[in-house]
């Protein structure tokens, strides 16, 4: 993958002057940086889950209101933040596997972000929504899709999740006897 990509602004991921406040001043390794914004995202306020704003706010909007309402916001976070340090950052939807075996109404999931660490030429895998960092991929997860943002991979809010997931489920099912 190409870190220059990963740079770029997504439609959830925009930088605004707010953000670029923030993210003044930090400087080192890229893992020093990872850990100052991990511990950014980890001082906003975590409010229940809301489906009027699931999906709904960019990155900047969840760091300027001051709230996560779940992992998804923690990673557009997070991602929105490392990009406007210089860190090259992919957004990571996953599905859980025991949902993928059994279904129920309940989709299960978790969003996590790759950070490109140009001194050690590799990607890093994060969790934004638990502040871990180089941690491994998870291996109750399968990636859904990657992109640089949720609005990218076309998940907006409920309604495209569950559709997108349930058919995403359909066809790993049948590739997966």
């Amino acid at each position: 993958m190409d870190p220059a990509k990963y740079l770029s602004l997504g439609k959830q991921t925009v930088i605004t002057p707010a953000v670029l406040q923030l993210v003044t001043g930090i400087q080192g390794s890229v893992s020093a940086k990872v850990e100052r914004l991990l511990n950014l995202v980890s001082g906003l306020k975590v409010s229940r889950f809301d489906i009027n704003i699931f999906r709904k706010r960019t990155g900047a909007q969840i760091i300027e209101d001051g709230y996560v309402t779940g992992c998804t916001d923690n990673a557009l976070a997070f991602i929105t933040l490392s990009r406007a340090a210089g860190i090259p950052a992919i957004y990571v939807e996953t599905i859980d596997l025991d949902w993928l075996k059994t279904g129920g109404r309940s989709i299960q999931g978790h969003i996590y972000a790759q950070i490109y660490d140009q001194d050690k030429k590799a990607w890093i895998w994060i969790d934004p929504a638990g502040n871990r960092s180089h941690i491994q991929p998870p291996e109750d997860m399968v990636i859904y899709q990657v992109g640089l943002d949720s609005w990218d991979i076309g998940l907006v809010d409920f309604d495209s999740l569950e559709k997108n997931f349930r058919i995403f489920r359909q066809n790993w099912l049948l590739n997966n006897k």
